[in-house]
């Protein structure tokens, strides 16, 4: 996420370097499912400390986690299902060149 200078997500920060966008890919599943390790994690809190778009996303992310779990739906249509991990995939891959 380019976000114009509005803090440290423009420049690498303190976890591994990363940038706010490779953070947030790479590192955001870890942080909700809490498998991250400790000092990992107490870093990526220090992070959103100083990063209110982070912040921003992730309150969006868990809102969304919170909408989709609310629709229950019985079975993700297959087709559905790998077009979205091909989407994610795709982002992810152009990401690390």
């Amino acid at each position: 996420m380019s976000h114009g200078g509005e803090g440290p997500c423009d420049a690498p920060n303190s976890l591994e370097e990363l940038t706010c966008e490779r953070l947030i890919l790479d590192k955001l599943l870890e942080f909700e499912e809490g498998t991250m390790p400790e000092p990992e994690r107490a870093r990526f809190r220090h992070h959103l400390e100083l990063c209110p778009p982070c912040v921003h996303f992730l309150d969006s992310y868990r809102a969304t986690g919170k909408t989709l779990r609310m629709l229950k739906p019985k079975e993700i249509p297959p087709a559905l299902a790998r077009t979205v991990l091909s989407f994610v995939r795709s982002r992810r891959e152009k990401k690390g060149e």
